[in-house]
């Protein structure tokens, strides 16, 4: 997995505007203008660390988005981040599996905050998953 946050808009000011706060905030980003082309760009060899995904978009909702990504194997571990602007989507987003649900305009301390939370928490089941996979008394990891 990639060192970058995929983040997934369709209003292309969104998406500028992010990948320069993540910059300033240490973080590479990357950007897809549809549900369709995160979907893909998180099915290659190159997956992001995290996903920052709007709700509000015109092909997919972000939840639709969600909802495919918890579904397959590859891509199912990979945080999310929701934001929104109307509706209080919060409870929904979390239902379907999202690390949390920001409003906009997003509060930037409080999205980096929700990052290294998220990040945390997926670096801990990852870990725990790679001891899973040791057999404890040969020291031979299990395929």
């Amino acid at each position: 997995m990639s060192e970058y946050i995929l983040i997934v808009a369709d209003q292309l000011p969104f998406r500028r505007v992010m990948q320069e706060v993540l910059f300033e905030a240490g973080y590479m980003a990357r950007s897809a203008a549809n549900g369709w082309e995160c979907l893909r760009i998180v099915r290659s060899v190159d997956k992001p660390f995290l996903i920052l995904l709007d709700y509000y978009m015109s092909n997919m909702t972000g939840i639709e988005v969600l909802s495919l990504l918890r579904k397959d194997e590859a891509t199912r571990e990979i945080p999310v981040i929701m934001v929104y602007t109307k509706e209080n989507i919060e409870e929904t987003a979390k239902y379907y599996g999202a690390s949390a649900a920001l409003s906009k305009p997003i509060i930037l301390n409080v999205l980096i905050r929700e990052i290294q939370d998220a990040t945390s928490k997926w670096s801990r089941r990852k870990l725990i998953k790679q001891i899973n996979t040791i057999d404890l008394h040969s020291g031979i990891k299990r395929l």
